[in-house]
């Protein structure tokens, strides 16, 4: 069955035919409804501009204004143009031509064959369903670049009131931008649009909302001051009832974000940003309430990243699989996110972070990425909303795999404890390291420890000490002002005239003349 209704005007001097088509005919099965009736073209055409159908069915042989004639009226009044079904008892040639020439859709002979005509109905009404469909969706595209310039903010004068106009926006009340996120991939928006809009206006169907995608299930929706009137005055309140009624039909956890209220068009871009910055406090706040600006804008949020130590101190863990410490390394990182009021963003760097170093250090033992099973979930992690108390489930989980995988390579491979202290090596270059003491560390024989080392990277373990050192002292050298044996001590050396031969004796040139050579 066809979903829009469109209006069929039927045109006969004879009563009789035109209470048979009605009766006949399954008008609503193939999409249309009889909207009025003629029994002569002049008349007709009066109806014609009265109604506007959107088709009109008519004979030929009438008083006053036969067929052909209503309809070469009708093409040039130019204001309306339904389509024409011609039925006639007259199968002159003629009258098909003329037909024609004026874009008559199709021409029946009486007697009217029922599945004749309900055919041509269905395609005519199929044709205007196509053409709806392509004008709302041209309207759509229309309105919504209408909108995204709006809150954007950047239009000049002249734009901006455009846009206002375009948008039916009334310039005489507040308004206020809130973000809704959804915590289930399934859903469908046209149904949360659905809700929404039964909660603000009820049965009213006239009424309308301005609603915007976002990535991630999110959309974003404009409320009007006086909407929010009617929820005891209070954007707090409105926004709690919004989540009880997306929640209750639904069925999921459903989160809402409220900009600032706003008392003019020209601001809808300031209340838009409000509510990405509340958004900003999703792993903060509790996610059970609307978070809105008004309870956030004197809260910090800070765009930080965790301690190197502590990143250090994860990737050990998980490089030696020790479950215990990789769990509790985890909840204490987690913990921080919302004890030093993590932004979203600094969450999402942060865990990607660890997340990026851990598929590079299985690239670098020449691992299979394919076998961790939950990787494409963690480098997508957050294209779905999820809780901070799923993330770190999803992430915990994610590191154990990843942390069974690398123990299982370290065992394949010889060299697996090798690479483990070079990259020791390469993050603790400052503390006083020895051959013996980091073999008593990864527990192996020192000598068989410097033998497999040269064997792997064609170098003793003591010179790749001193090449990390006066790498990283060269870099210091480039990049800051600090004193010789401040850099000394930086990079690992006690004594700064040791640290002063050992570079010259690498580069061959002292420190103080490889600065001046920069």
């Amino acid at each position: 069955m066809i979903a829009v209704a469109f209006k069929v005007f039927l045109v006969d001097d004879d009563r009789y035919v035109r209470k048979g088509l009605i009766n006949l005919i399954d008008w609503k099965g193939c999409g249309f409804e009889v909207c009025e009736e003629a029994d002569n073209g002049e008349d007709a055409l009066e109806y014609i501009q009265k109604f506007n159908p959107d088709l009109v069915i008519t004979d030929i042989k009438m008083p006053v204004l036969d067929g052909l004639e209503l309809i070469k009226h009708t093409v040039d009044l130019k204001k309306t143009r339904p389509n024409f079904i011609i039925i006639s008892g007259y199968s002159d040639f003629s009258y098909a031509q003329r037909a024609v020439k004026y874009g008559v859709h199709d021409f029946i002979l009486k007697p009217v064959d029922k599945e004749e005509i309900e055919d041509t109905l269905r395609k005519v009404a199929d044709k205007y369903t196509k053409e709806l469909q392509l004008t709302r969706n041209r309207e759509n595209f229309l309105a919504a670049t209408a909108f995204n310039d709006l809150i954007t903010g950047e239009l000049e004068e002249d734009l901006f009131y455009g846009c206002v106009k375009k948008l039916n926006i009334d310039q005489s009340i507040g308004f206020a931008y809130i973000i809704i996120e959804v915590n289930n991939v399934a859903v469908n928006t046209i149904k949360i649009r659905e809700i929404i809009s039964k909660t603000i206006h009820g049965e009213d169907l006239n009424a309308t909302t301005l609603f915007r995608e976002h990535d991630n299930n999110r959309i974003g929706l404009l409320v009007k001051n006086e909407e929010i009137q009617q929820f005891s005055s209070d954007i707090v309140h409105f926004s709690e009832t919004l989540k009880a009624q997306l929640t209750i039909h639904l069925k999921t956890d459903v989160t809402i974000y409220v900009g600032r209220l706003v008392d003019h068009p020209i601001n809808i871009k300031d209340s838009y940003e409000a509510a990405m910055k509340v958004l900003q406090f999703k792993y903060v706040e509790a996610s059970d309430k609307p978070i809105v600006y008004g309870k956030t804008k004197n809260k910090s949020i800070n765009y930080i990243e965790l301690d190197q130590t502590q990143y250090q101190s994860l990737m050990e863990h998980i490089e030696e699989n020790r479950i215990s410490e990789i769990r509790k390394n985890v909840a204490m990182m987690f913990e921080q996110f919302q004890v030093k009021a993590f932004a979203k963003d600094a969450v999402r760097t942060s865990i990607n972070r660890v997340v990026h170093e851990v598929v590079k250090t299985l690239q670098s033992m020449d691992g299979d990425e394919s076998k961790l099973t939950l990787l494409q979930n963690m480098l997508n992690w957050d294209n779905q909303p999820r809780t901070l108390s799923e993330i770190k489930n999803l992430f915990l989980d994610f590191l154990l795999e990843a942390a069974a995988l690398l123990n299982q390579l370290n065992k394949e491979c010889g060299s697996g404890n090798i690479r483990r202290i070079k990259k020791y090596v390469d993050t603790h270059y400052k503390e006083d390291l020895t051959l013996k003491t980091i073999a008593n560390k990864f527990f192996m024989n020192p000598v068989y420890m410097g033998q497999l080392f040269k064997k792997t990277y064609g170098m003793y373990f003591k010179d790749y000490i001193l090449q990390v050192r006066i790498n990283e002292a060269k870099r210091k050298l480039r990049q800051t002002d600090m004193r010789i044996y401040q850099v000394a001590e930086c990079v690992g050396f006690s004594n700064p005239d040791y640290f002063v031969t050992q570079f010259e004796k690498t580069t061959g040139m002292t420190p103080t003349q490889y600065r001046k050579k920069l």
